[in-house]
């Protein structure tokens, strides 16, 4: 399941409340115009941040389900080359650790 965000034109309530309590100290400090400037901006990082945003959308309500089932994470195919090209990788790697010689 995933959240989905709204359109860039729509309205973002869960994004409006976030900006609301991230400006609040401000609201009496900094002027109208400022104010705004300083709501736009911190509505785009939220929005966009790679690090902000994933928290932001955890907190959008999730989308149920369409039907129940087991769903494949992987391609087993690509687990198995994964897996050998660790094994390849380990067997190409000298080992370092202990009891070499110095």
């Amino acid at each position: 399941m995933s959240s989905q965000r709204p359109e860039p034109d729509d309205v973002d309530p869960i994004l409006e409340a976030r900006v609301d309590h991230a400006v609040a100290p401000y609201a009496d400090l900094l002027p109208a115009q400022d104010l705004e400037a300083l709501r736009a901006l911190t509505a785009r990082f939220l929005a966009t941040h790679p690090v902000a945003a994933p928290p932001v959308d955890r907190l959008r309500p999730r989308t149920p389900p369409t039907s129940s089932g087991e769903v494949e994470r992987r391609d087993p195919a690509a687990l198995a080359e994964a897996a050998r090209r660790l094994a390849a990788r380990a067997t190409a790697t000298p080992r370092r650790g202990r009891g070499g010689s110095r």
